[in-house]
């Protein structure tokens, strides 16, 4: 074999090596993007979580106080 035939092995494997190097970086930029659309989509859902989580707080405590208040002012007033 020449060298110039060895040359030319060494670059189609050199060749060869390459698009599976890309193949591979191809498949992990598209699990890459799957996994940021997942983290997007999670990151929605925990902040309406944490919304939802406020509002019934909020209704909770409103409760409580609007409870506190029927029962004082009608002993405050003697009704």
């Amino acid at each position: 074999m020449t060298e110039s035939e060895q040359l030319a092995e060494i670059k189609e494997l050199i060749e060869k090596n390459n698009r599976g190097i890309e193949q591979r970086l191809d498949h992990l930029e598209a699990k890459t993007d799957d996994i940021n659309q997942r983290l997007k989509e999670f990151e929605i859902r925990i902040e309406t979580y944490q919304k939802a989580s406020q509002q019934v707080v909020n209704l909770a405590f409103s409760l409580i106080i609007a409870a506190t208040a029927a029962i004082v002012i009608p002993a405050v007033f003697g009704r």
